[in-house]
C-alpha cells in the first residue's frame, strides 16, 4: 500500500504542483486562499440536434423553455497553484472536447491544462459535445469563458461546508420483480409485481459556501440524481432540475449569489417514482429542483467553517480498463438484427432507454475492439480542507459513497460525468442481478454492454483510484 501511495504522489500530483510547491520565489507566497466566480450563457442557435435520448432520424431542437449555463470557480492557493471547475449545462462532455477545451484555457490563461475538471450536469435537454457537431466548437468555448472570467476575479475567500439529507426526489432505477428479472423504472407494471429496488440512492446534499469581504456570495451544491424528467417528448433547450435548483437558491439569497450545482454518482439513480409512473412535465422539473433548493439552504444554514489551510493541488491517474466483452453468441445475434435493419430501417422515435437495434448496431463494432485497453482519467482537486473527486461516464451512486467514506478528507465531493463521456459503470454484482441470457436489458439499462463500455470491475478500479490519490494529497499534507 506505501508503494502505491507512493506512486500517487509521484505520478499523479503532477510536476507543476511540486515544482510551484517548492521552488517558487518568497514574495509570490500569499497566505490566503482566493477565488473566483462567473457563469456564462451558452445556450446554443435553436435547430441544432439535442442529445440524451434516442429520437430516430430526427434531433433537432425546437426552441429555448430555459437557459444553459456554464458556470466555473477558479482557486488559487497559498503555494501558487491554480485549479478550476466549471459545470455544464449539458448531457455529457466528450473526452475529445474535454482535452481540446483544457487546452484552449490553458492557452488564453495561467491554469494547467491538467487543472481543470470539466463537469457535464447531464441534462438531456442539451445539445452534443462531441466537436464535429454543428457549431460545437463556438458554443463549448464559449462555455469554457466563464473559467476565463472566473480567473481574473480572484479574491480572499474562506470556504464552509454544509450538509443535509434530501430522500423523496431520488430513486435508485434498477428494481426487482417478483419473477427474479430486473427492470427499469420508466416501465409501466401491474401491482405487486416489483419486489424492491436493486441498489441505494445517495440522499446527502453537500454545499460549499464561499466567502469574500465578509458576506457569503456563492455556493457549491453537489447531489447525485439524474436530470432526466424532459425526456424525448421534450424539443426545447432545458437545463432540467438542475436549473430550477440553482433558481430557487438564487431567489432566496439573490440573483447574483453564485449558485453552482455538480452532479454527483448518479448512475443509477433517477427522479421517476415506478409507482408514481414517469412524470416529464416543467412543472416536475421545477418541483424537483425547487425541493433540492430547500436542501441547499438548509445545508448552507448548517454550514461549518473550514480551516484557514489554503494549498491547492491537483492529482490525476489514468486508470487502464479493458473495453466490454461481446461474446461469440452476442455477436451472431447482432448479426442478424442488422440485416433486418438494412431492410426495414431504424425504428421510431422512443421516449427512454435504446431499442434493440441500436443495441446490436454497437456490438457488431464493439465485437472488433474488445480487446483493447483504454485509459480514463480520475481526478482529485485539493482546495484547503476540501476535496473534490472527478470521476468520467455515468458512475453507480454506491461508488461515491465508497469514496466519501474511504477519504482521509472529512469533506469530500464526488462528481460524475467529468472530463470523459464513458458510458454506465456498474457495480459487479449489478451484473449478475436477472436471469441468464445475452440479448439486451436481461440485467437492466446500465448493464447492458453498449450502454456500458468496459468490463465488470472497472467501476471499482476508478473508485480505488480515488481513494488513493486522496490518500497521497492528504499525506502530502500532513508532511
Amino acid at each position: 500500500m506505501k508503494d502505491r501511495l507512493a506512486d500517487i504522489t509521484i505520478h499523479f500530483i503532477g510536476l507543476l504542483s511540486v515544482f510551484t510547491l517548492f521552488t517558487m520565489p518568497a514574495f509570490a507566497q500569499m497566505d490566503e486562499l482566493q477565488m473566483g466566480y462567473a457563469k456564462v450563457n451558452y445556450t446554443p442557435k435553436v435547430g441544432l440536434d439535442m442529445v440524451g435520448n434516442y429520437r430516430g432520424d430526427d434531433y433537432g431542437s425546437r426552441g429555448i423553455h430555459d437557459s444553459l449555463y456554464a458556470k466555473a470557480i477558479v482557486a488559487m492557493g497559498s503555494n501558487g497553484e491554480k485549479a478550476a471547475v466549471v459545470s455544464v449545462d449539458i448531457c455529457n462532455i466528450d473526452e475529445g472536447a474535454a482535452d481540446y477545451l483544457r487546452a484552449y484555457v490553458a492557452d488564453h490563461s495561467d491554469i494547467p491544462a491538467a487543472n481543470m475538471l470539466i463537469h457535464a450536469t447531464h441534462t438531456h435537454s442539451g445539445p452534443p459535445s462531441k466537436l464535429d457537431a454543428p457549431e460545437a466548437k463556438e458554443y463549448l468555448i464559449k462555455a469554457v469563458g466563464a473559467v476565463l472570467q472566473a480567473n481574473k476575479r480572484l479574491k480572499p475567500t474562506k470556504l464552509s461546508v454544509g450538509r443535509s439529507k434530501e430522500d423523496r426526489v431520488s430513486h435508485n432505477r434498477r428494481l426487482k420483480a417478483k419473477d427474479g428479472t430486473t427492470h427499469m423504472v420508466w416501465e409501466k407494471f401491474e401491482p405487486g409485481f416489483i419486489v424492491e429496488a436493486l441498489g441505494s440512492i445517495d440522499p446527502e446534499m453537500i454545499t460549499v459556501s464561499l466567502e469574500q469581504e465578509g458576506e457569503v456570495i456563492g455556493s457549491i451544491i453537489n447531489f447525485g440524481c439524474h436530470p432526466t424528467t424532459l425526456t424525448g417528448n421534450n424539443w426545447l433547450y432545458s437545463a432540467d432540475y438542475p436549473g430550477y435548483l440553482t433558481e430557487s437558491v438564487q431567489k432566496v439569497k439573490g440573483g447574483d449569489f453564485a449558485a453552482m450545482f455538480l452532479n454527483g454518482a448518479c448512475g443509477n439513480v433517477t427522479q421517476v417514482d415506478h409507482v408514481a409512473g414517469f412524470i416529464d412535465t416543467y412543472q416536475e422539473c421545477q418541483r424537483i429542483g425547487y425541493i433540492l433548493g430547500v436542501a441547499a439552504l438548509e445545508a448552507m444554514r448548517n454550514s461549518k467553517a473550514l480551516s484557514e489551510n489554503a494549498v491547492v493541488r491537483v492529482s490525476q491517474e489514468q486508470v487502464p480498463l479493458k473495453k466490454m466483452t461481446i461474446t461469440d453468441e452476442q455477436y451472431a445475434w447482432a448479426t442478424k438484427v442488422m440485416e433486418r435493419v438494412a431492410k426495414e430501417g431504424m425504428p421510431p422515435l422512443q421516449p427512454d432507454g435504446i431499442p434493440d437495434e441500436l443495441y446490436a448496431d454497437m456490438w457488431v463494432d464493439m465485437y472488433q475492439v474488445q480487446d483493447e485497453i483504454d485509459s480514463l482519467e480520475v481526478q482529485v482537486i485539493q482546495i484547503g480542507d476540501l476535496a473534490i473527486v472527478g470521476l468520467p461516464g455515468e458512475i453507480f451512486n454506491e461508488f461515491g459513497i465508497y469514496i466519501k467514506e474511504h477519504s482521509p478528507f472529512e469533506n469530500t465531493i464526488v462528481v460524475g460525468l467529468t472530463n470523459a463521456a464513458a458510458g454506465y459503470f456498474p457495480t459487479e454484482v449489478s451484473f449478475t442481478q436477472g436471469p441468464p441470457g445475452f440479448k439486451p436489458m436481461i440485467t437492466g439499462y446500465e448493464t447492458t454492454p453498449g450502454t456500458t463500455r468496459y468490463d465488470i470491475g472497472a467501476g471499482e478500479k476508478m473508485a480505488e483510484s480515488a481513494v488513493q490519490q486522496l490518500k497521497a494529497l492528504h499525506d502530502l499534507q500532513a508532511q
